[in-house]
């Protein structure tokens, strides 16, 4: 039997990035003429889809493309404060030992991604696939299979995020949300995962009893 895939968002499934990338978010709103996020919010917006997100915010579609290419390369400039989710690494580590593929889809750049895996000693990661828009991700795991020969192959797409939920579906492979990340528990539920796990001791047994 072919060996399954589990592929992964970034930020918030893998990294911590949650707080920095609210400062970036608030150090390129003023440039924009967009409003900062206050702490005192920041439960209600993690409550809260994409859609609903850029409503909150005030932010139009016509200006996101050019807010997520400030607060990303705002982010860049202070990547280096981002840790792992802590215990994050136990469970990857138990994926290679069962022999799964690991792989990451993510919006956020390469070189991030590269240089946080070797500065914190994660390996294990066979595909990484960046600069995928937040609305793109399943036409990027789709690829990902596709050109690895294993469209059939069962695999699963790890996030934090509705829009990730969202792209799993669009990519036909099986969905698992994470409550650590940018969304809280209640709007990725009411997106039905195959599995929701709330601490990352509980992720890889969700994956092994999906996947087999």
């Amino acid at each position: 039997m072919a060996r399954p895939y589990a592929i992964f968002d970034f930020d918030g499934t893998l990294a911590d990035s949650l707080q920095e990338s609210l400062l970036a978010y608030n150090r390129v709103a003023p440039r924009l003429h967009l409003r900062q996020v206050q702490a005192g919010e920041i439960a209600e917006l993690r409550r809260m889809n994409a859609g609903q997100l850029l409503h909150a915010l005030g932010i139009p579609m016509w200006k996101l493309p050019h807010l997520m290419i400030a607060a990303r390369a705002d982010l860049h400039d202070h990547f280096h404060a981002v840790e792992p989710i802590p215990g994050i690494a136990s469970s990857l580590t138990s994926l290679v030992a069962a022999g799964y593929h690991l792989a990451i889809v993510t919006s956020n750049s390469e070189e991030n991604v590269r240089g946080f895996l070797v500065r914190h000693g994660i390996d294990g990661f066979e595909t990484v696939l960046a600069g995928a828009s937040v609305f793109g991700k399943g036409t990027r795991i789709k690829r990902l299979l596709r050109h690895a020969r294993a469209a059939r192959t069962p695999s699963v797409y790890v996030g934090d995020m509705v829009t990730d939920i969202r792209a799993a579906r669009e990519a036909g492979t099986a969905a698992i949300a994470v409550t650590w990340g940018f969304n809280d528990r209640a709007p990725l539920a009411a997106e039905r995962p195959d599995a929701l796990t709330e601490a990352t001791d509980e992720l890889a047994p969700a994956i092994l009893r999906l996947l087999g």
